[in-house]
């Protein structure tokens, strides 16, 4: 019988089977999207969210299941500030406590004679145009920051439009190509960056650093609507700071990504980006403050949107490739890309170390109601679990 040992994933491999951290915050969706009174469901890492607008405006965000027939609460209605099963009119409140049942089992009761059921609810907050979530350990959600934008939180900040890009492929696939530039020849007809060297990196804590020297005066964009059409524009430095993403060129224009993985294959991508400095094409004049928001809508739809729709196109390709060739070692020469790898196995491994502790720890204090992060699968955390158990029994 053939009894030879399936061989280890590469670093490649491994980190495309992962998630994201969830102790961090996630953009879900656009505040503009979620209306009073309405519901709408949004993904972390295979975990269905339901997020709702209370009459208040308020926004909450609960698991997208009633615990009763595991239905989408976001197929229900919201009225106040509460969520209702559409099935049986179960009502859930932002907390995901169930507050109210419509037939026999809590008609006439008060909400402290209904049956104890309570389903996972997650932190919220909105910023900058975007709902944001905080999948993990709640606790962390009072120290753990929304990346702070500082043209967005002066007196006078910046205008700029969200684009909400969903990608069909592995959130790290995107974080490797918006830091490689190696790829200028995907973008010959744009040439957003022609030219680039590598001058260097290094990584801080939990983000990295990358700078590159590059041509933008080239680009159709900053060629009809730059500044001094593109001077000055010669040095890039991008980051990874976990779980985001980001660019600043001369602190006049700047790129943050936030991504939500959703599965393998899935991904939200959230783009800001924050242009300075705009002329009014052909006169050489700066770009009026009245007028800036429709410039800025109109780079989107001509430019930064068509740009960012032949990224999607080639990672699906390369998801379409890794699919078809599994093991085949890939020839990789941008030494970031190995560097953002380690880092996202890192943080994830990191996640389901603590999460299994702190599901471990709900146990032994007997709670009722024992929720873990999102994106974590009740069989990751028992094996987890059980290897420790193991090590701890080795004396390891």
């Amino acid at each position: 019988m053939n009894t030879e040992e399936k061989k280890p994933k590469s670093r490649r491999e491994l980190v495309r089977t992962m998630g994201q951290s969830g102790n961090y915050w996630y953009a879900m969706e656009e505040s503009k999207n979620l209306k009073k009174g309405k519901s709408l469901e949004v993904i972390f890492w295979k975990s269905p969210i339901a997020l709702f607008r209370g009459e208040s405006g308020k926004v909450s965000a609960i698991e997208n299941r009633c615990p009763h027939r595991q239905l989408r609460l976001t197929s229900g209605i919201v009225e106040g500030e509460e969520i209702i099963c559409q099935y049986h009119g179960w009502n859930f409140d932002g907390c995901g406590k169930c507050t109210g049942i419509s037939h026999e089992l809590g008609k006439g009761k008060g909400k402290s004679e209904l049956p104890n059921i309570k389903i996972n609810s997650y932190p919220v907050q909105e910023k900058y145009g975007l709902i944001w979530v905080f999948p993990g350990d709640p606790a962390l959600s009072e120290t753990v920051k929304i990346p702070a934008i500082p043209q967005l939180d002066q007196a006078e900040p910046w205008e700029f439009i969200p684009i909400d890009v969903k990608l069909k492929a592995h959130y790290s696939m995107m974080l490797e190509n918006v830091c490689d530039f190696n790829h200028a020849f995907l973008h010959r007809k744009f040439k957003p960056f022609t030219n680039p060297h590598l001058k260097g990196y290094r990584r801080e804590g939990d983000t990295i650093w990358i700078d590159y020297e590059t041509d933008m005066s080239q680009s159709s964009a900053v060629k009809t609507a730059g500044e001094k059409k593109g001077a000055g524009l010669e040095d890039m430095t991008l980051w990874y700071q976990y779980p985001y993403q980001g660019s600043n060129t001369a602190d006049k224009y700047l790129h943050w990504l936030f991504m939500t993985p959703i599965d393998e294959k899935n991904t939200r991508c959230f783009f800001v980006f924050l242009l300075g400095p705009l002329e009014i094409p052909f006169i050489n004049k700066p770009v009026p403050k009245f007028l800036r928001k429709t410039v800025i809508w109109i780079a989107n739809k001509l430019y930064i949107i068509p740009l960012l729709g032949e990224d999607t196109y080639i990672l699906s390709e390369e998801m379409l490739g890794q699919e078809r060739h599994p093991d085949i070692q890939h020839l990789e020469f941008n030494p970031i890309v190995g560097e953002f790898q380690k880092m996202s196995i890192e943080k994830w491994e990191e996640y389901v170390h603590t999460e299994a502790l702190r599901k471990k720890q709900q146990k032994e204090d007997k709670q009722r109601y024992v929720f873990t992060g999102a994106g974590l699968t009740k069989k990751e955390l028992r094996d987890y679990n059980k290897m420790l158990e193991e090590k701890e029994v080795a004396g390891l």
